[in-house]
């Protein structure tokens, strides 16, 4: 019986762990960019910045292309920028100290995606810009990490709050 009770929980197991993601809401275009949002509400999504993490990383594990308009931002140091960084993204560091960055870096139109190791230093990013820009600009709050080579590297989305 407990053989029989534990092969029908591994079999839903592996039923939930292939279905394929579906985004809470449809697509929007915020400044150009065709994205997924997640939260309560699809505009309140917009306004925070909430990103669905769970598209967007599903997106970049897929090596699929990323929407036209949308500038991927890596916010950690340049040293680990060059060892290891997500393909297309650019790197534009921030100190959590000074909370600022060099804004002349960031692009002038379209929509910005910040990221960084753990999500704590995008949402700080995001929250230290002026509201003009800080419209343009979406967290995408995961868990980034690699092996001591800086290779092998995972990605795993959090739940936005």
């Amino acid at each position: 019986m407990k053989k029989i009770i534990m092969g029908v929980v591994l079999s839903a197991g592996l039923l939930f762990a292939n279905e394929v993601y579906k985004p809470m809401f449809d697509k929007v275009n915020v400044s150009g960019a065709d994205i997924y949002v997640v939260g309560d509400d699809k505009e309140e999504a917009i306004e925070e910045g909430q990103l669905d993490q769970n598209w967007f990383a599903e997106l970049i594990n897929s090596k699929k292309p990323l929407p036209k308009n949308l500038t991927l931002v890596d916010l950690r140091k340049v040293e680990r920028y060059n060892a290891q960084h997500i393909d297309g993204a650019i790197n534009i560091p921030f100190d959590m100290k000074t909370e600022k960055m060099d804004l002349s870096k960031l692009p002038k139109d379209g929509l910005i995606v910040f990221y960084c190791r753990k999500g704590m230093m995008s949402t700080a990013a995001r929250a230290s810009l002026e509201d003009e820009l800080a419209e343009r600009v979406f967290v995408f709050d995961a868990v980034y990490k690699c092996d001591d080579k800086y290779k092998n590297c995972t990605l795993t989305p959090n739940e936005f709050l």
